[in-house]
C-alpha cells in the first residue's frame, strides 16, 4: 500500500523527470549552509535506492520546504509539495514527526486547538478603538500571533502588532471585520510535521466557526495562513466555497480607486521575501513593492537575493532550528545590513521572530541592530485620505 502511494506521488510531483543537473543542491539554503543535503540525492534514493531507509528518513526532514529548488528546476520538479506529502506518508506509518523546536510547543497549542470540544475566548488583546464584530459577510484571520506574542516575548518580537495594524487597515476602508472569539490555528505546523489528522481536524472546524457566523470573505495578513486556506481547505473541507483575500490585494484594489494616499516616511529600508508569498502565490513579489513604492520618500533597497530568488529565513514549521538554520538567518542578516537599510520589512510573523532571534546572537552580529517590522504596520502608520 505504501509503495503504491509512493509510486505514485513521484508521478504526481514529477519525480521522474529530475535531470540530476544540480541546481536544485546549489540554490538549497540548508546545502549552501553547509549541510550535507541534496534535494536530487534524495529524489534519486526514493525512486531507486528504497532500501536505505536511514538516508529518506533523515532527508525528508531537512528540507526547508522553501520552494527555491522548485523555482529554480528547469523540469517543474515539485518537490516541496512531494516534501511535505512523504512527510504524512512517514507520520502515518512509522509516527516520525522530525526534530520539533522549543519542544514541540508550537505544534503542541495547534493539536490542543484542533479539539472540537475545546472553549475559547481570544480576543483579549484587540485594544480599543478597533471595530470588529462577531458575525458579518468580511472576516479576518488573526492566526497564532497572540499565542507567538506571549511565547517569544523573551526576545521581544512584536507579532500582535501585525493584527491590530490589519484591522486598523480595514477599519479605515470601513470594514468592520468579523474576528472570531473561538477562532483556530490554520495549522500550517502540522501540516510540515505531516500531522495530517490534527491538521484536518483544524481546517473544518475552522471552515464550520467561519460559516456559522456567516462569513463569505476571509481576509488574512500572513502568508503561511492565506497559503493553506488557497490550497488546502477546498482539498479537505467538502462544499468549501469562502472568498479567501490577502490584504494587500484588498489594499492595492482600494487604493487603484483613488482617494487613498500616504504621508511621507524618510527612511531607507531592505524587503525580506517570505517564501509562501514570493514563490507560492502569483503577484506576491510584486505586490508589496507596489504598495512600499507608494510611501513618499521610502526608500527600498534590495538584498542580493530578492524576490523569487530570496532565501528563506532558516526555518519552516518550527522543525529545522539548528546551527545551519542560524547560519542562513546570519547570512541574511549580514546581506541585509549590506543594503545600508535601517529597517527590514516583511509580511511574515516567522520571518520576524527568526530574524529577530538571530539578530540577538551577539556572537555572530556584534552590536549591531536593525528594527524589523511588518509592511502592515508600516501602511498603517501612513495610510490617509487625499485631501486636494
Amino acid at each position: 500500500m505504501v509503495e503504491t502511494r509512493l509510486d505514485g506521488l513521484i508521478r504526481e510531483k514529477g519525480l521522474y523527470q529530475c535531470l540530476e543537473c544540480g541546481k536544485c543542491a546549489t540554490s538549497c539554503p540548508r546545502c549552501m549552509s553547509g549541510k550535507e543535503y541534496s534535494p536530487r540525492l534524495l529524489a534519486h534514493k526514493v525512486i531507486a535506492e528504497r532500501e536505505d531507509e536511514a538516508f529518506i528518513e533523515n532527508a525528508i526532514w531537512e528540507c526547508l520546504t522553501c520552494d527555491l529548488c522548485s523555482e529554480r528546476c528547469p523540469s517543474g520538479v515539485d518537490f516541496s509539495g512531494f516534501i511535505i506529502e512523504m512527510r504524512a506518508i512517514l507520520a502515518e506509518t512509522k509516527g516520525l514527526k522530525g526534530y520539533r523546536a522549543h519542544d514541540g510547543a508550537v505544534h503542541a497549542w495547534m493539536r490542543m486547538m484542533a479539539i472540537p470540544e475545546l472553549k475559547q475566548h481570544r480576543l483579549g488583546w484587540l485594544p480599543e478603538g478597533l471595530r470588529v464584530k462577531s458575525a458579518g459577510e468580511v472576516a479576518y484571520f488573526v492566526g497564532c500571533a497572540p499565542y507567538f506574542d506571549v511565547f517569544f516575548s523573551g526576545i521581544e518580537v512584536n507579532t500582535l502588532s501585525i493584527a491590530v495594524d490589519s484591522i486598523r487597515i480595514l477599519n479605515f476602508l470601513e470594514v468592520e471585520p468579523v474576528v472570531l472569539a473561538d477562532e483556530r490555528c490554520c495549522g500550517h505546523d502540522l501540516l510540515c510535521t505531516g500531522d495530517r489528522e490534527n491538521f484536518e481536524a483544524l481546517c473544518r472546524l475552522n471552515f464550520a466557526a467561519f460559516k456559522e457566523a456567516g462569513v463569505k470573505e476571509v481576509v488574512f495578513s500572513c502568508p503561511e495562513c492565506y497559503f493553506v486556506w488557497k490550497e488546502y481547505m477546498p482539498r479537505v473541507c467538502r462544499g468549501f466555497d469562502l472568498k479567501v483575500t490577502l490584504l494587500m490585494d484588498l489594499i492595492d484594489q482600494e487604493v487603484s480607486k483613488g482617494g487613498i494616499t500616504f504621508s511621507p516616511l524618510n527612511l531607507r529600508v531592505t524587503y525580506q521575501d517570505p517564501c509562501r508569498l514570493a514563490r507560492m502565490v502569483e503577484g506576491g513579489v510584486e505586490l508589496p513593492r507596489k504598495l512600499l513604492g507608494l510611501i513618499p520618500n521610502l526608500r527600498l533597497a534590495e538584498m542580493e537575493h530578492f524576490g523569487r530568488g530570496a532565501v528563506c529565513c532558516g526555518n519552516s514549521g518550527f522543525i529545522n532550528c539548528d546551527a545551519y538554520s542560524k547560519f542562513i538567518q546570519i547570512k541574511r542578516l549580514q546581506e541585509a545590513r549590506s543594503t545600508r537599510a535601517k529597517t527590514i520589512i516583511t509580511s511574515c510573523p516567522k520571518c520576524m521572530i527568526h530574524l529577530t532571534c538571530a539578530m540577538r546572537d551577539k556572537a555572530k552580529t556584534g552590536e549591531w541592530k536593525m528594527e524589523i517590522r511588518d509592511i502592515h504596520s508600516i501602511l498603517a502608520q501612513d495610510i490617509g485620505w487625499f485631501k486636494g
